[in-house]
C-alpha cells in the first residue's frame, strides 16, 4: 500500500532550525525579499528596469515581472555570497594541516612561514630579495668599489637601506668609505665593513633566503593548496544547485510572461479580414 501522506522534510526541532539555517545561508529560498544589509533602493530600481522591460497591463503580468525581478535579486545575492566565500577560502592563513598535504623540505614553521611570505611576495619583490642576497654574495668575496656603492643605491635599494642605516649607528653615512670601513667586534677581531654587514643582512633574512631558494616549489604548493580549497567549497556549497534552480525558475516565468503577453495581444486583435 502507498502511503499517501508526506514524508519528506525535518521532524524534529534541531532538524527543522537546521533547515531553516541551510534555506538563510543563500537567501536563495528565503521568503524575505530584502534581507538585512540589502538596499531597498536597488531592489526597486531592478524591478522599475523590469517593469520598462515588460511593461505590464495587467495584475498577471506585474506579477510575473514582480517574479523575475524577486530571482535575479536572489542570484544577484547568490553570487555576491558565492564570491565572499571564495574570497575567504582562498585568503585564509595557511596553517600546519596545509603544510601536512605537501611535501616541503623545511621544518613545520619556517614552511607556514614561508607560504604566507610567498602568497603576499610580488614578482617585483622576488627580484628586489634575490638580487640583495645576490650581491651580499658577492661583496662577501670581493669588496665593492665606492663607484658601485653608489650605484647600488639605485640597483638594490633593499640592501643599500640595510647598509646605510649600519654605517649611520657607526657614524660613517657616507658611502664612499665603505669600502675601507672596518667593524671591531666584542671579541675584538677586525672586519671589513662591507663584508661583516653582508654576512649579517644573510644571516637576519636567513628564512627569507631559504624561501627564495624554494620558491618555484612554494608558489607550486600554494596554487595546489588553494585549488584543494576551491574544490572543498564547491563540494561543501550547493551553490551551483542555487544558480541551477534559480535559473529554471527565472526562465519559466519569463516564458508564461512571454506566453500571457501573446494571449493578451491575441485578444486585443481585431479580425477585419473578412469584412467588406
Amino acid at each position: 500500500m502507498i502511503n499517501s501522506k508526506r514524508t519528506g522534510g525535518p521532524k524534529t526541532a534541531a532538524g527543522k532550525m537546521a533547515s531553516a539555517h541551510n534555506a538563510i545561508k543563500t537567501g536563495a529560498y528565503s521568503s524575505l525579499i530584502i534581507l538585512p544589509g540589502e538596499s531597498e533602493e536597488d531592489f526597486r530600481e531592478l524591478e522599475e528596469q523590469f517593469v520598462r522591460d515588460f511593461s505590464p497591463e495587467d495584475v498577471v503580468a506585474s506579477t510575473m515581472v514582480h517574479t523575475l525581478t524577486v530571482l535575479t535579486w536572489k542570484k544577484l545575492r547568490a553570487q555576491k555570497i558565492e564570491h565572499a566565500g571564495l574570497v575567504r577560502a582562498l585568503t585564509a592563513k595557511f596553517d600546519s594541516s596545509d603544510y601536512y598535504k605537501m611535501s616541503f623540505p623545511a621544518a613545520i614553521s619556517e614552511a607556514v612561514f614561508g607560504l604566507t611570505l610567498v602568497d603576499s611576495m610580488s614578482q617585483v619583490e622576488e627580484g628586489e630579495w634575490k638580487l640583495a642576497f645576490g650581491l651580499c654574495n658577492q661583496y662577501i668575496e670581493t669588496i665593492p668599489t665606492a663607484q658601485e656603492l653608489k650605484a647600488l643605491k639605485q640597483s638594490s635599494p633593499l640592501l643599500f637601506d640595510y647598509l646605510e642605516a649600519e654605517a649611520v649607528r657607526n657614524n660613517r653615512q657616507d658611502s664612499a668609505l665603505w669600502p675601507t670601513m672596518s667593524i671591531k667586534t666584542s671579541d675584538g677581531k677586525v672586519h671589513p665593513f662591507i663584508k661583516f654587514y653582508c654576512e649579517d643582512f644573510l644571516n637576519e633574512y636567513k628564512d627569507v633566503v631559504s624561501v627564495i631558494e624554494h620558491i618555484v616549489r612554494l608558489r607550486q604548493i600554494i596554487k595546489e593548496i588553494k585549488e584543494a580549497r576551491l574544490l572543498k567549497f564547491m563540494q561543501q556549497n550547493s551553490i551551483q544547485r542555487v544558480h541551477d534552480d534559480l535559473d529554471r525558475a527565472f526562465y519559466r516565468t519569463l516564458s508564461e510572461l512571454r506566453k500571457h503577453q501573446h494571449w493578451r495581444q491575441e485578444r486585443n486583435t481585431v479580425d477585419v479580414s473578412s469584412e467588406d
